[in-house]
């Protein structure tokens, strides 16, 4: 049987549609669940104690938005997020949101003892240090740190012709 032009361009542009709309929504998809993984990583790496946790202030959404600008970044942390997802699988639970937080604090420090040239140690260091500055210039930080009442700038110390603590 033979196939027509306006046939074969018919199956063309389908094709070429769902090529170009399947991975599309296929990252869509991942979005969510690359989200709500990050966070409860970010809530292991700095808990709420008497100061909000890095998820209740957003930090992860930061995390996500510098990830959107730098490739790279985002590369390290789906395949970190993934990374933490089979640990969680090899403990015998579905994925990272599923263990308790025994087990969440084990895969962390089996990641902060990994050296930077792995990946579980890459993403550790980068999701720690950035999720640290992302945090603690929210003011929402600072209320539950004693004696702290936010940065000395822009008036600077006044007092500062005194001994400390005087």
């Amino acid at each position: 049987m033979a196939v027509t032009r306006r046939q074969l361009f018919k199956h063309c542009l389908t094709t070429g549609l769902l090529a170009w709309l399947l991975p599309a929504r296929a990252g869509q998809q991942q979005a969510p669940v690359l989200d709500v993984t990050l966070r409860a990583w970010l809530d292991v790496l700095i808990p709420a104690d008497e100061t909000p946790g890095a998820g209740q202030l957003g930090v992860d959404r930061d995390l996500l938005k510098k990830a959107r600008k730098d490739d790279d970044y985002g590369q390290v942390l789906a395949r970190g997020v993934a990374w933490l997802d089979r640990q969680a699988r090899d403990l015998g639970d579905k994925d990272f949101l599923a263990l308790d937080d025994g087990a969440r604090e084990s895969i962390a420090s089996r990641a902060a003892a990994a050296g930077t040239e792995s990946l579980e140690g890459l993403f550790f260091q980068l999701t720690r240090v950035d999720a640290l500055r992302y945090y603690y210039i929210r003011p929402e930080a600072w209320h539950g740190l004693p004696g702290y009442h936010g940065p000395p700038q822009p008036l600077g110390y006044l007092d500062y012709q005194r001994p400390p603590g005087k």
